[in-house]
């Protein structure tokens, strides 16, 4: 266990920051090499944030029973040799503070980690690939997948390349495709859940809404690219963004 807080050597140590609507506020996290997540905020604006004040003002541990669920014994747990091709995904700290006191954060996690446990036995070419949890003191504290440079809209507003528009967009909807064949919807589609990794093939990541076909969601949908239904996982869901996702597609990348 970590008693001390870890010292902040750069902001992309840093799991969440954030400020506030007043910009007067900066919040930040940053989770410990024994995932322990550390928590504080400043009285200044991101642009004048330093690290040494970040680490300074780094008090509070969440406990963890407040972010990460008890591990099942039918998970499969990773390897504890991560290197630099692995990108563990941990629960969602920047709503901590607005779901401090439910169980939510651990709910999601779990219900991540369950979905990817389904999606492991049916592995699709254009599909995160998941290698299993991390667990420590009998929680799930992430879920390790494969890591990619970039998301298709970096990809595209960078433009270090050219994008083949069809063959992107296939290979989206045969993701796409392959989730609906084990009767589950992504339910948040958009350029930021779709990494592209170094042969320049989309994948899709990012499965947090993925539910079975009628189940009731806890998160649901980015604004822009859902039609503020997403409340119960569906088929139509996906069909709805993936029209979305066409259109912008066909809007920015030469055919």
């Amino acid at each position: 266990m970590d008693y001390q807080p870890p010292q902040v050597e750069s902001f992309g140590d840093l799991c969440h920051l954030s400020e506030t609507a007043d910009g007067k506020t900066s919040r930040f996290a940053v989770t410990s090499r024994d995932y322990q997540v550390w928590i504080g905020e400043a009285p200044v604006g991101l642009s004048d944030l330093s690290l040494e004040t970040i680490t300074d003002t780094l008090k509070s541990v969440i406990p963890d029973e407040d972010i990460y669920p008890e591990a099942p014994s039918h998970i499969t747990t990773a390897s504890d040799s991560i290197d630099s091709n692995i990108f563990v995904k941990g629960p969602k700290i920047g709503c901590y503070n607005e779901l401090v006191g439910t169980d939510t954060l651990p709910k999601l996690l779990l219900q991540e980690a369950e979905t990817m446990e389904i999606l492991r036995c049916s592995q699709h070419r254009n599909i995160v690939r998941y290698h299993g949890v991390i667990t420590r003191r009998g929680r799930i504290v992430g879920l390790a997948l494969d890591r990619h440079p970039r998301t298709l809209d970096l990809e595209v507003r960078l433009q270090k390349r050219k994008i083949d528009y069809n063959m992107c967009f296939n290979a989206i909807k045969a993701a796409v495709k392959h989730l609906h064949s084990l009767q589950l919807a992504h339910n948040d589609l958009n350029p930021n859940n779709i990494m592209m990794d170094k042969d320049g093939s989309p994948i899709l990541i990012d499965f947090g809404s993925c539910q079975p076909f009628g189940k009731p969601l806890l998160t649901a949908g980015t604004p822009g690219w859902c039609d503020g239904n997403f409340i119960t996982s569906a088929q139509q869901n996906d069909e709805f963004s993936l029209k979305k996702l066409q259109v912008w597609l066909q809007s920015i990348v030469i055919k």
